[in-house]
C-alpha cells in the first residue's frame, strides 16, 4: 500500500473484541490461516486484524491513523504541552492530549481527554476549546 494513495484506500481501526483469529483479514476478501493484530490504541483494543498476506497494508494503514487520523482536528497538538479551560474558567497549561479518540458528551459537543502529570489529573474537555486555546503556529 502506497502512502500516496493511503487516503482513497484507507481502512479505518476498529475495536477488536470478540474476533474470530483464523482466516479473519481486514484487508482482502478471503484470507485463509491465522490471522494476526496491530492496535493503534491498545487501552481501548483498537486496530486492526489482518492475515500473513495483508500485513503491508496494515502497518501502513496503522501509520497513517497515527499520523493523520489520531486525535482528530487536535492532531496537531498531540505530544505537546497544551492549554485547557478548567470548570472554573481558568485556562490553564501543563496540560497533553492522553486519548487519541474523540466522544461526543451529553451536549452534543466533541471531547478530548486531556492530562496533567504533575496534578496526575485527567479531565474530558471541548475539542472547540481545545482548539482557540492552542491554535497551530
Amino acid at each position: 500500500m502506497s502512502t500516496n494513495i493511503i487516503s482513497d484506500t484507507y481502512v479505518c481501526p476498529r475495536r477488536l473484541v470478540m474476533i474470530q483469529i483464523k482466516n479473519n483479514c481486514m484487508f482482502c476478501e478471503h484470507p485463509q490461516g491465522p490471522s494476526f493484530i496491530t492496535y493503534v490504541y491498545f487501552e481501548e483494543l483498537v486496530g486492526y486484524i489482518y492475515c500473513e498476506n495483508c500485513k503491508d497494508s496494515a502497518v501502513e494503514c496503522s501509520k497513517y491513523w497515527n499520523n493523520n487520523m489520531a486525535f482528530g482536528k487536535a492532531n496537531y497538538l498531540k505530544g505537546q504541552d497544551i492549554k485547557i479551560k478548567r470548570t472554573s474558567g481558568i485556562i490553564e497549561s501543563g496540560w497533553e492530549l492522553s486519548n487519541p479518540f474523540i466522544r461526543t458528551n451529553h451536549k452534543g459537543m466533541d471531547t478530548i481527554h486531556c492530562y496533567n502529570k504533575s496534578q496526575d489529573l485527567g479531565r474530558w474537555c471541548e475539542l472547540d476549546d481545545i482548539l482557540v486555546f492552542n491554535p497551530p503556529e
